[in-house]
């Protein structure tokens, strides 16, 4: 195979040539040169795992650079970087190589510089062999690489510079890889989007291959608190704050819909705020499983490792699913181990706490329980109040604190639904132009509500009661008359009368065995409350409209 260096590489170098090899350090071998001056150490390998800084070549005029000019490096360094890029995941090319520079070649080495000395770190870690790979590829042998580190790299506006030996800077020619602008064109050659933020100076976020990408709303600062997530709320706080040391992992439970999306992504928010740099990989654990089933079909399971075990932070979504997957279990378990013990975050969450996951490895359950498990609950009724009322302010129409009090009472256990609800009924006000009422909020919601079809039952009228009011069914059939009890019962009593066809004999039977006068009573007084438009009509008034569909009337009795 042909040397792709210049077609005069077989001809003897003249002591011309020979000189400024000599300055830029990249000898042959050590010892003595054909001119009888000392030929500097070579720099540190790959092989040695260091990576050692070029000395400064001081500038000659007329100096020829060693074997190649910069405008053969262009090539050159395009035809490397492609061979690089079919090496590795596209983020990780994007992320390393975007801003590297091809600045020496001789017949035994490279020199590549980079941005800083992570990036240099990094790549000597974790991409040396894909590099040594593509160089041999495209040298055709083996040739030792050096890397080191040029900060003017960081200010650079244009796409893998190529530096001369006298340090200037030229743009790359275009390869097979990009295509060139037509001509007479000045719109810039199309770049991906990890390559424009890094260009620009932003923070890359989620790495490419997350699910997901950060809603700006779910932060911290817009998470409801109340007595069913404040302590979820405290943990993740914990966990953002100090990745990696407070709680880690980080593990959160909860049935779906309760909230746990918005503080995984909260945690993401705030991690990168502080440290705009942070790696963080956010997925689903079925794209976990699906990748290393790839992996496996593929045969490069080192791929799969080196793209989940060298980030900052790895979020997974219903962890739960490993479920029954032996061979992904045992995956999972190195991964976690590789990334816990270099002190990254790890933030999983589930359906369930890790004890109730069924067939899940006892010592990936033992792992999940070294941070922090928290358990996410359903939102009581004053934080569902709170988050209609935060939603609606949002878009800047807060609704009336009746309507609230609405929506509330009828999407209890799913905070997803609950926000549908007011977004349904914000778009059905700007539709029809009306303004947020009960009136409104009924019409625009009547298809979600769960009511009964049909005639009501007592048992239906039980049932609403005590769930509105948060007692047991049979606290409303007892004897009991503390306060507590005895208004709604009251109240059942009163819906039992107005929405069923029992008679008020049957009725105190159903409760507790009263007389009739007991129910003509609890009746009355309902009514006469109704009448008289008392901030408890409002309540009683849901619970008609959830058991029959239709707004109450106050002439009602």
């Amino acid at each position: 195979m042909q040397d792709p260096l210049s077609s005069g590489a077989d001809k003897q170098p003249s002591p011309q040539d020979r000189e400024p090899r000599q300055e830029l350090s990249l000898p042959l071998e050590a010892g003595r040169g054909g001119d009888g001056n000392p030929i500097p150490e070579p720099l540190a390998s790959s092989e040695d795992g260091l990576f050692a800084e070029a000395p400064e070549v001081p500038s000659q005029a007329g100096s020829q650079a060693p074997t190649q000019s910069g405008e053969a490096y262009a090539g050159l360094w395009e035809k490397l970087l492609g061979a690089i890029r079919f090496r590795m995941q596209p983020e990780q090319f994007a992320t390393w190589f975007s801003r590297a520079a091809l600045v020496r070649v001789d017949d035994e080495a490279l020199e590549i510089a980079v941005m800083n000395d992570f990036a240099r770190d990094w790549i000597q870690s974790y991409h040396v062999s894909a590099v040594e790979a593509a160089i041999a590829e495209v040298f055709g042998g083996k040739r030792r690489v050096v890397f080191t580190v040029d900060p003017e790299l960081a200010k650079a506006t244009i796409k893998n510079q190529v530096l001369t030996a006298s340090g200037r800077a030229q743009e790359s020619k275009p390869s097979n890889h990009q295509a060139a602008p037509k001509s007479g064109s000045s719109a810039p050659a199309e770049r991906s989007p990890m390559e424009r933020t890094l260009m620009e100076g932003g923070r890359p976020g989620l790495l490419w291959s997350s699910d997901v990408e950060l809603h700006p709303r779910y932060t911290f600062e817009n998470y409801v608190v109340g007595p069913c997530n404040r302590f979820g709320y405290a943990a993740a706080m914990g966990a953002a704050e100090q990745p990696g040391k407070n709680y880690n992992p980080f593990f959160l439970h909860g049935r779906v819909g309760v909230g746990k999306t918005h503080l995984l992504q909260a945690v993401c928010h705030l991690i990168l705020e502080r440290q705009p740099a942070a790696r963080i990989l956010y997925l689903s654990c079925e794209t976990f499983i699906n990748h290393f089933i790839s992996a496996l079909q593929d045969g490069d399971t080192t791929t799969f490792r080196n793209k989940y075990r060298y980030v900052d932070v790895l979020v997974v979504d219903d962890i739960h699913l490993l479920a029954n997957k032996e061979r992904t279990q045992e995956e999972f378990f190195h991964t976690f181990n590789t990334l816990y013990q270099a002190g990254k975050q790890i933030v999983l969450s589930s359906d369930s706490p890790p004890k109730d996951i069924p067939t899940l490895q006892e010592r990936l359950v033992s792992r999940f329980k070294w941070g922090m498990v928290t358990e996410i609950e359903p939102p009581c009724f004053e934080t569902r109040m709170a988050i209609v009322k935060q939603k609606s302010a949002q878009e800047n129409n807060e609704f009336p604190a009746v309507v609230a009090e609405y929506i509330a009472s009828h999407f209890e256990d799913n905070v997803r639904e609950l926000e549908g609800a007011v977004t349904r009924l914000l778009a059905f006000s700007s539709m029809t132009g009306r303004a947020v009422d009960m009136a409104v909020a009924t019409e625009a919601l009547s298809s979600f509500l769960k009511v009964t079809h049909g005639q009501p039952t007592l048992t239906d009228v039980v049932d609403a009661v005590s769930k509105h009011y948060r007692l047991k069914p049979s606290d409303l059939q007892s004897s009991k008359r503390t306060r507590t009890i005895a208004f709604p019962r009251h109240v059942a009593m009163y819906l039992a009368r107005t929405v069923t066809s029992n008679s008020f004999e049957t009725i105190g039977a159903h409760f507790g065995g009263r007389d009739h006068s007991s129910v003509v009573y609890a009746v009355s007084k309902i009514g006469k409350l109704i009448k008289e438009g008392h901030p408890k009509s409002e309540e009683i008034g849901r619970l008609y409209t959830e058991l029959t569909g239709r707004q109450m009337e106050s002439s009602e009795d």
